[in-house]
């Protein structure tokens, strides 16, 4: 379930200059992988235009769970007043990714593929990350963590991490196995990949109050994090409970590579993973996160190894603090004497430097499309797939809670209660079409 407070996300605005706007800001919401275009036209001077990006998702808080089929938008002059709705295919906001090809992963080893179609939505963990199932080709269920783009948005930093994480081990004891790339059923191109869904909860979601941190998975913490930096030359940058887990084996796993870079090419000292596992130990003992409130640049783990920690009383742990200080300050003494040595088994990717040929319109004079030429291009534009009569896939789905009801109760789960009904989504088209415009 996608948590009501990250649910709504602003990709863009087109503000009109002037006191009066009218100022249009563009939002997705993840749970229906919709994009709405909101304006606001004030009949009051408005002094700061940036302020009415606020006013606007407000709006469609309000509103969302009653926009039907084929609303592109909404328009409105005072916050609590009426509403305008838009069908109209000018006001359709949705810019998809033009999907890279397979091939330019550059892989020099077979990686296994599934078709987006093939896949069962069993949750949605998170904005862009969903539960799914599918059937291999024995007929037996695969349970995984599908991480996918659906916009162009967020997209590059999936694709980095799709290419670091396929390239790693996938018998690493310590690290989630990669699964499969995710291909578009329309296009047979890359929309996003599947990693091995672990069970359980990550040790911020299940932590040590309920389950005992023990410091056998403290070492391999350490050791997990030394095999990426040393043996892998990847740095992972991202260490912290929600990143890790404690798999069937009860060995603990990493995840989450989005922020992973190489070593090699982007190193620097203040993104080192030393800092990362400083500060994760000490938020398991104590539950305090606050000193990673403030911007990398500024977290101090050398300050934090000075301190005394007191573990919070409801934590538990299977040594005292000082057994698992002990380990953690012979490792960061041992890693201060260690340098990075480029070897033979350290990763290497290509970037995304070329995008593939796609349709694009041609217009005439009274802005009828006359033609289609085909060019490199990163981004399409749905409302343009649809007059040129191209097929694509409908990202769009029901919504699995009512926002405004959620946000009402103050529920971070936003559940639907019992024979609640959802607004079917979609533009009036299949998941896979060659759209007619509306």
């Amino acid at each position: 379930m996608i948590e009501p407070r990250y649910r709504l996300w602003v990709g863009s605005g087109n503000l009109v200059p002037g006191a009066f706007g009218p100022f249009t800001w563009f939002i997705t919401d993840f749970d229906q992988r919709r994009h709405f275009s909101v304006t606001y036209a004030p009949k009051v001077p408005v002094e700061n235009r940036e302020e009415t990006e606020d006013i606007c998702i407000e709006e469609l808080k309000k509103h969302l769970d009653n926009l039907g089929n084929g609303v592109y938008g909404f328009r409105f002059s005072e916050p609590d007043g009426p509403i305008t709705t838009s069908t109209d295919l000018k006001d359709d906001a949705t810019i998809y990714v033009n999907d890279p090809a397979l091939s330019s992963l550059g892989l020099s080893f077979p990686v296994k593929t599934i078709y987006l179609g093939s896949l069962t939505e069993l949750d949605r963990l998170a904005p862009l990350v969903d539960k799914v199932s599918y059937h291999n080709t024995h007929g037996a269920t695969t349970t995984a963590a599908f991480k996918y783009w659906f916009m162009a948005n967020g997209m590059s930093r999936i694709w980095y991490e799709l290419n670091d994480w396929c390239r790693l081990p996938r018998d690493h004891p310590h690290i989630v196995p990669f699964d499969s790339v995710v291909l578009n059923d329309v296009t047979g191109r890359i929309v996003g990949f599947t990693s091995r869904f672990v069970p359980g909860g990550t040790l911020h979601e299940n932590n040590a109050t309920t389950r005992p941190f023990r410091l056998c998975w403290f070492r391999q913490l350490l050791s997990v994090v030394d095999d990426l930096n040393y043996k892998y030359g990847v740095m992972h940058q991202d260490i912290a409970a929600r990143n890790l887990l404690i798999n069937e084996d009860d060995n603990l796993q990493i995840f989450d590579f989005n922020y992973a870079i190489s070593i090699a090419e982007y190193y620097t000292p203040e993104h080192d993973d030393v800092k990362g596992v400083v500060f994760t130990l000490y938020e398991i003992i104590t539950l305090d996160e606050h000193f990673r409130d403030v911007p990398h640049k500024d977290q101090d783990a050398e300050a934090l190894l000075q301190m005394e920690w007191s573990k919070h009383p409801d934590v538990k742990l299977d040594s005292d603090i000082q057994a698992f200080r002990d380990v953690l300050n012979d490792w960061v003494s041992r890693r201060k004497q260690r340098r990075f040595e480029p070897r033979h088994t350290w990763l290497s990717w290509p970037h995304l430097s070329e995008w593939p040929l796609a349709p694009r319109a041609l217009y005439g004079p009274d802005g009828e499309v006359t033609g289609k030429e085909m060019r490199p291009t990163a981004a399409l534009s749905r409302r343009e797939l649809v007059r040129m009569g191209e097929p694509f896939w409908n990202w769009e789905r029901p919504a699995s809670y009512r926002l405004a009801e959620a946000l009402s109760r103050g529920d971070s789960n936003g559940s639907l209660p019992d024979g609640a009904e959802t607004n079917e989504s979609g533009i009036g088209c299949g998941s896979v079409d060659t759209c007619a415009v509306p």
